[in-house]
């Protein structure tokens, strides 16, 4: 029995609820495959941080003063 025959075996014995679970999990995992890494350029990078704060709320909580300093921003 390969892989899929018993991924499909245990799968079909499981309950309605717990087989959505399963289906949720591989859509899951099959987008995080599809994620492209973070682009390495510093414009970029910035670029993102710049998009992603815009986009929190406004009464958020700012970033601590020791995240500002490290070197994943820049």
């Amino acid at each position: 029995m390969n892989i899929e025959q018993a991924l499909l075996k245990n799968f079909r014995e499981l309950p309605p609820e717990k087989q959505q679970e399963i289906l949720d999990f591989s859509e899951f995992i099959r987008q995080k495959t599809l994620v492209k890494p973070e682009p390495k350029i510093p414009k970029q990078k910035a670029e993102n941080w710049k998009n992603w704060a815009e986009s929190q709320p406004k009464n958020s909580p700012g970033l601590p003063e020791s995240a500002l300093k490290r070197e994943t921003i820049y």
